[in-house]
């Protein structure tokens, strides 16, 4: 009967303690973490675990000196409140660095920071 306990406990542990189930936890980014990008669209975006609140959401991209180059647009995809969006200034082959910051619907703050680099395109002079 005890080991009928423990193994109950261990699945209630293991359901309670997988990150797939927890809100607001950061699945993907476009740019990946660490990518190098030949054709940067303009956009970072985020997608979360679940959804997040409206309350605050931000998106901030500096380059290697640290000079913002976003648009100071985040948005919240509405309908999708589990994707997160920033435009940028063009951008010039180089490091960059995006740090994203969102509350959970319960009140948790969730931020992180992904870094990606621009590389010439293919072929081009420089």
């Amino acid at each position: 009967m005890q080991l009928i306990s423990k193994i109950g406990y261990l699945a209630v542990l293991a359901l309670f303690a997988n990150p797939l189930h927890a809100e607001g936890i950061l699945i993907k980014s476009e740019p990946k973490a660490h990518a190098e990008v030949t054709d940067f669209k303009g956009t970072v975006t985020f997608w979360f675990s679940g959804n997040v609140s409206e309350r605050s959401p931000s998106v901030v991209v500096v380059n290697d000196h640290g000079q913002r180059v976003d648009n100071g647009d985040t948005r919240l995809v509405l309908g999708e409140r589990h994707r997160l969006t920033a435009t940028t200034k063009p951008l010039q082959p180089g490091p960059y660095a995006a740090r994203y910051r969102v509350v959970t619907e319960d009140g948790l703050i969730v931020s992180g920071v992904i870094k990606f680099s621009v590389a010439s395109p293919a072929g081009a002079g420089g």
